[in-house]
């Protein structure tokens, strides 16, 4: 397939990506578009020929179920049948922003959105060329992240470029993303809300507006069939073995993390994701992919997928990765880094 690129950090390629990309819509297209949280790659939302393309280019597993996005919070129903009063003060909290709230779905919706479920998770993104492009469409646009399945998800236009040209009608590139972790997935269609999926929107944040703090179903076993994207597969992984490394002793943790990069050599090539406090304490040791400080968790979050990734493009077989204290928006990193981690060591 060929496929258009349109890069919207460059004003006179702007208006025409956008134009090119709702046109792929309208046909029936997928296309890939920067926001806030990772690159998404998006199909009309009401059109199951087109939302089966999805599937196809990631090779996502049918029964995982898509966020619907849509450009403005009226637009709302366009997915979502009802919305409760707690999930509209939710709405009018944190929307536009980085949160998916499961809502009882709109029947107009294509039953391959929703796996076969009765509710859907609706998102309205802040990035503004994420909300002009579904507006153009004219349509309530069903996206994944744009990444091969399984893989760690994408934040810069290089990543998406690697993993989707050729599989998508039109790829619009734009700034890396500023969050870098997928939404926050509350549903608001059970009582107590339960978050399906950390994100940027944390617990606390979420119990602020509620008046109570909802259940985090996420660290509970999964049964039945998944109601939000990355509960019940392998996510982010990168092809290295990936061990993460807990603790809060800095001296502790790098004197782990140089033993086993000093290991024997076996022709493995090894390398390390720290946080920039251990950057001194390793010196000398190869392949050190730098987090940002531990006292930036909107850093450190910002690049893990980059730092998995890195682990590809450099040939990396075998990374350790350090870990933060829980919390915030961190318990979105810790969430990621289990899911694609082979073995947690605790220091």
């Amino acid at each position: 397939m060929d496929t258009l690129t349109f890069d919207l950090t460059d004003p006179t390629q702007y208006h025409e990506g956008i134009s090119q990309a709702a046109s792929a819509i309208a046909r029936g297209g997928i296309v890939v578009f920067p926001t806030e949280t990772v690159y998404g790659l998006g199909a009309d939302a009401t059109d199951e020929r087109a939302v089966s393309r999805i599937f196809e280019a990631k090779g996502r597993p049918s029964d995982n179920p898509l966020i619907v996005h849509i450009a403005d919070r009226e637009d709302i129903f366009l997915a979502a049948s009802s919305v409760p009063p707690d999930a509209m003060r939710l709405a009018e909290r944190f929307m536009p922003g980085p949160i998916s709230i499961v809502l009882p779905k709109n029947d107009s919706l294509a039953p391959n959105v929703t796996a076969g479920l009765s509710t859907v998770a609706v998102r309205l993104p802040v990035c503004r060329e994420a909300r002009d492009f579904i507006r153009a469409a004219g349509r309530p646009i069903a996206a994944p992240s744009a990444n091969i399945s399984g893989k760690p998800s994408p934040t810069r236009a290089e990543h998406v470029i690697r993993d989707m040209n050729g599989r998508c009608d039109v790829i619009l590139t734009g700034y890396d993303c500023e969050v870098g972790l997928e939404s926050t997935v509350v549903d608001m269609s059970v009582f107590p809300a339960c978050i399906l999926r950390p994100g940027a929107v944390s617990a606390k944040m979420l119990s602020e507006v509620l008046g109570y703090e909802p259940r985090s179903s996420y660290k509970e076993k999964l049964t039945g069939a998944p109601k939000a994207p990355g509960m019940k597969y392998t996510h982010y992984k990168p092809d290295a073995k990936v061990t993460s490394v807990a603790g809060s002793d800095f001296a502790a943790m790098a004197a782990f993390i140089r033993g086993e990069l000093e290991a024997p050599e076996d022709g493995t090539v090894r390398g390390a994701i720290v946080f920039d406090e251990l950057i001194p304490l390793l010196s000398g040791c190869p392949n050190l992919y730098p987090l940002g400080s531990i006292e930036r968790p909107d850093v450190y979050c910002a690049r893990l997928y980059d730092a998995l990734r890195w682990c590809d493009t450099e040939g990396i077989g075998e990374v350790w990765v350090t870990s933060p204290p829980p919390g915030g928006i961190s318990d979105a990193f810790l969430n990621r880094l289990d899911k694609a981690s082979d073995v947690t060591v605790e220091l």
